[in-house]
């Protein structure tokens, strides 16, 4: 799972949960690539995760 920041509000079709402007949420590669598909990549912007050493 990745993390992703909301960029615009929106409604999860499958969930029905409502997504609030900068709201991270954590979706699969396969359910981010949907919500673009639906929407358009303006919603999600995925968060970079710093890795430890």
């Amino acid at each position: 799972m990745a993390k992703f920041k909301v960029l615009k509000v929106f409604r999860d079709i499958e969930t029905k949960e409502t997504y609030a402007i900068d709201q991270e949420i954590e979706l699969t590669a396969k359910r981010a690539k949907e919500v673009v598909e639906n929407l358009d990549d303006s919603f999600l912007e995925k968060v970079e995760v710093a890795k430890k050493k």
